[in-house]
């Protein structure tokens, strides 16, 4: 059969219109030992479609695996031309043609809350050989589509994303909350505490306001910051796809006075003057 009426080609077309770009994946070779740690070791060629997960590092432009078939450097190639060189040569254990969907991609520097999301519902939706998780450094993730398996549910999925850019706005709320959960953990839960130290010395002394924000119990703590969150109507931002942020002393502003006087010893705070 012509490979252009191939379902293969088409799928490479289809592909071809979304948000996305086609590269080689190679995986390096791969040690492995034959027996215990002190036993000889020998290397292998991974087939790029056994595993589940690949690595961005292993993407390419081009195929160092069709270079050494024709004898020639292959550079500039269009995704159908690499598919059907594929095909002819038997290449695709060792060499495989996949999609990288741009709106599936996010990490530390690039992408937002959205685009992991879209990472997650699909991977949580579709299955390898079809589609695989890719990831690399800096916390970068996003989906890797094999156009051999290309299935219409997956292909509706991806056509969706260039009309609207969010698959599922419950999952991209529960992810949020988990970045804001996690940036709470860290760091954020303590810088709050220090903010509210800092409003206390303004009623009371330095020690005192330091003595009344450690004993400020944990759920006490996330309380007043919620409360503060709605009074204030403050939100976290999402600057990047693995990570959520506020300004803990802008939520510390928002904690009325006299429930800060209610966190100090009965009689530290100091009294309001009087009006004239």
């Amino acid at each position: 059969m012509n490979f252009a009426d191939s379902q293969l080609h088409t799928n490479i077309q289809a592909l071809s219109d979304l948000s996305g770009d086609f590269y080689f994946y190679e995986p390096g070779l791969e040690r492995i030992r034959l027996g215990a740690l002190s036993s000889p070791c020998e290397w292998r060629q991974p087939c790029p479609n056994e595993a589940d997960s690949l690595s961005f590092g292993c993407l390419s432009t081009y195929s160092l695996e069709l270079c050494r078939e024709l004898g020639s450097s292959l550079s500039k190639v269009s995704p159908e031309e690499a598919a059907e060189l594929l095909c002819q040569r038997k290449l695709w254990r060792h060499c495989a043609l996949v999609w990288i969907s741009s709106l599936c991609q996010g990490g530390d520097y690039g992408g937002g809350t959205h685009n992991v999301s879209n990472t997650r519902v699909l991977i949580d939706q579709f299955s390898s050989p079809e589609l695989r998780e890719i990831t690399g450094g800096w916390g970068s993730l996003g989906v890797a589509v094999d156009p051999r398996y290309l299935s219409e549910d997956l292909l509706n999925s991806l056509q969706g994303l260039e009309d609207y850019p969010v698959l599922d706005e419950e999952d991209l709320s529960h992810y949020e909350l988990e970045l804001q959960g996690e940036a709470w953990e860290n760091w954020a839960e303590q810088e709050f505490r220090q903010a509210l130290e800092s409003r206390l010395s303004e009623i009371s002394s330095e020690d005192e306001a330091e003595t009344a924000a450690e004993q400020i119990s944990s759920e006490t703590l996330y309380e007043l910051f919620h409360q503060a969150l709605e009074t204030g109507n403050l939100y976290w931002y999402h600057e990047c796809a693995t990570s959520a942020w506020i300004d803990c002393e802008e939520v510390a502003a928002e904690v009325p006075d006299e429930r800060l006087r209610g966190l100090l010893p009965i009689g530290s705070a100091i009294q309001a003057p009087l009006p004239l």
